[in-house]
């Protein structure tokens, strides 16, 4: 198993836990109150960006710009969307949201990565 993939396989996980097991516990509570909508706010503007963009900037550190590191935080909140929003139009913009916020990290630890590998030649 090459490094790209295990890594691969660790953003599958933390994404898994951020986009499915975390839904999943708070979709099934017993009680719903208004504390709920404070929690998916918070996953959804503060805790998940936070960390895509740190999860895909060392990536892009680690092993350069990979594209598949930047669409799977896209592609796997789209299938939660179905999931656990029951396909709501309003949760596709996180998607999009989600996919450039990777994409512009992956980005940016690539560039770093390069330049530092310059600087040492």
């Amino acid at each position: 198993m090459t490094s790209t993939s295990k890594r691969l396989l660790i953003h599958l996980g933390v994404y898994t836990v951020l986009f499915f097991l975390i839904p999943f516990l708070q979709t099934n509570t017993a009680n719903a109150t208004m504390n709920d909508l404070g929690i998916w706010i918070l996953l959804l503007l503060m805790v998940n960006p936070t960390a895509i963009l740190i999860i895909t900037g060392e990536a892009g550190l680690r092993i350069g710009f990979n594209i598949i590191m930047c669409l799977l935080p896209a592609v796997l909140f789209t299938l939660s969307v179905y999931i656990f929003f029951k396909g709501n139009s309003s949760a596709f913009s996180y998607s999009i949201m989600y996919g450039v916020i990777a994409l512009a990290s992956n980005g940016v630890g690539a560039y770093f990565k390069n330049k530092n590998k310059n600087k040492k030649k």
